[in-house]
């Protein structure tokens, strides 16, 4: 599947092996045109570390956006907490009566409670919700950064043509071994997209600058030589570009290079923000002293352990970049809920004494 004959074809738009699908794609596009203006407004300062600081005003943006649904949680969270004894009171009446008629009874009451207060025990599910379509979304324009970043797509087309401009032969002995890992690895999606790759092919070879990394660059520079001179200063713009504290942001996370502190960052993160919200309901579901507590809690202490080793793991297959939104927006949203329930929580007091 891999040809080096066929001369350069300028497609209208970029390639990618991945689509992000028919739901997930608006989404993405929505998301790559506003990242693309964050990341046009910085790196219009400030090159180095561009990529990263868009990242952080990025995950800021959405937590704006999103902080309507995040206010009406904290509200019903903090309301249920005070209403607590309250809650405790329709459970005890039902005390020992397991039968499906009592649990029906001790349900609607329940429901009606709930609805009369205005607070829901679902309130905290519909943020979660809508953030995993925009994971999703933001998945695919890491891995693509090219496709929805314009300044590091003019980059790797540049990369590109230096590339096809090459002599044949000396391109295949520098590159060849990597196309060849290249098309193993993404055949089915080639195959798909009925495309043959061809390292004449300038979209071809973008989508092969994708995937290398500085090591592969390291040794396609050695076997250029002076043939590589005119990708020096590209080469050092794209990383200037893409590289943040260190780490590559649109390279998947690895155990053998620095960014193996972006999957240890994501799963601490995770650990506290959960260990922070589970702290608001630790008093009540003590004092309810109810099976069904007893088992939230016990579900509270496994979820506090299991998501944390998840998202670490899932970060190994992801960019770095997505581990490091996933990072900035756990920290942001610990703060966000510690000064949220403080608040809410005076106000609520604050009624209750008048």
């Amino acid at each position: 599947m891999l040809e080096t004959t066929m001369p350069v074809v300028a497609l209208s738009s970029m390639m990618s092996v991945r689509s992000p699908g028919m739901i997930v794609g608006p989404i993405a596009s929505l998301l790559g045109v506003v990242y693309n203006m964050l990341f046009n407004s910085i790196n219009g300062a400030a090159t180095a570390g561009s990529l990263g600081i868009a990242i952080i005003l990025f995950t800021l943006l959405v937590k704006l956006v999103l902080f309507p649904l995040m206010l009406h949680q904290q509200k019903s969270m903090v309301k249920m907490q005070m209403l607590q004894p309250e809650i405790n009171k329709i459970k005890a009446k039902y005390a020992g009566r397991t039968d499906t008629e009592s649990q029906q009874k001790m349900a609607y009451e329940m429901q009606e409670f709930q609805q009369k207060n205005g607070i829901s025990m679902m309130s905290g599910c519909l943020p979660l919700l809508i953030q995993l379509p925009i994971l999703y979304a933001l998945f695919y324009i890491f891995q693509n950064a090219y496709i929805y970043v314009d300044a590091i797509g003019q980059n790797y087309t540049q990369i590109a043509n230096v590339i096809t401009s090459i002599p044949v032969d000396l391109r295949m002995e520098a590159f060849g071994s990597y196309a060849q890992v290249f098309v193993d690895t993404y055949e089915k999606y080639l195959s798909n997209m009925n495309v043959t790759f061809d390292m004449a092919d300038t979209n071809c070879v973008i989508m092969l600058v994708n995937s290398l990394k500085a090591a592969d660059w390291n040794q396609i520079l050695s076997t250029l030589g002076s043939a590589g001179d005119s990708l020096l200063p590209l080469l050092e713009t794209k990383n200037s570009v893409e590289v943040f504290c260190g780490i590559n942001l649109v390279n998947n996370c690895s155990l053998t290079n620095i960014s193996v502190v972006i999957p240890i960052l994501a799963a601490l993160t995770t650990f506290l923000q959960t260990k922070v919200m589970n702290a608001t309901n630790k008093k009540s579901q003590a004092e309810s002293g109810s099976d069904m507590e007893a088992s939230m809690n016990m579900m509270n202490k496994y979820m506090t352990y299991f998501m944390p080793i998840m998202m670490g793991v899932f970060c190994f297959g992801l960019p770095a970049a997505l581990g490091v939104y996933w990072s900035i927006s756990n920290i942001f949203g610990m703060l966000q809920y510690v000064l949220l329930k403080k608040y809410f929580t005076k106000k609520w007091e604050g009624e209750k004494q008048k």
